[in-house]
């Protein structure tokens, strides 16, 4: 359907990046997550692997550790990238175990999580760990493709935007997590959300 408009907000957000290891598809909303403000607490006293060193992953495993019995982060470089008090609270945490340099090879279950297979990326063996849910923090990818060559954006594929909102094309506006303002949070996506909304209005009372 052909809809015309003096202005549009582009408002898409971002999504959660996937692991595109096998399994992971098939057992999305069955023991693997990438919530964990939705899900996490269906794992109470379950065992359960967090995929990323990052902030998410190390402060998704400072969370679970309150309910689960067991967690393991696999983190695919040599190192945590978590800033360093997260890093420095992970490692106090008894219920917690750090494999840095591995990799997700498969998801393995038939109608839910049953264990999750790792390859150690110095020896190349793989080992099974088991796991009733796989919590897969990695980051987020900007909701972007459809505007990709017709605005402009940065190396990360967010819309870049100035102190309006306003994008490289007069008349077409973003905000939230699919922008290039820093620190997204929900709180800050409404404000600039209800700031598009003005300069949108400003933009067509002036036409």
């Amino acid at each position: 359907t052909l809809c015309l408009a003096k202005s549009v907000i582009v408002a898409s957000g971002k999504t959660p990046r996937r692991l595109n290891a096998p399994g992971e598809g098939k057992l999305t909303g069955r023991g693997v997550s990438y919530s964990l403000t939705t899900e996490g607490p269906l794992f109470h006293g379950k065992r359960v692997t967090v995929v990323g060193g990052g902030n998410s992953g190390v402060e998704a495993c400072i969370d679970l550790s309150r309910i689960c019995e067991d967690i393991t982060l696999v983190q695919s470089g040599e190192k945590l990238t978590a800033d360093k008090i997260l890093v420095e609270k992970i490692c106090k945490l008894e219920n917690v175990k750090v494999l840095c340099n591995f990799e997700v090879v498969e998801i393995i279950g038939e109608n839910k999580v049953e264990a999750i297979t790792l390859r150690d990326k110095n020896s190349y063996n793989n080992f099974s760990v088991d796991a009733k849910g796989v919590f897969v923090r990695i980051g987020l990818e900007p909701n972007s493709a459809f505007v990709e060559g017709v605005l402009k954006l940065n190396p990360y594929k967010e819309i870049e935007v100035d102190y309006s909102c306003a994008t490289s094309i007069p008349g077409i506006f973003a905000a939230g997590d699919v922008t290039n303002v820093p620190y997204k949070q929900i709180i800050i996506a409404a404000g600039e959300g209800a700031k598009a909304a003005l300069a949108a209005c400003e933009y067509v009372l002036n036409l």
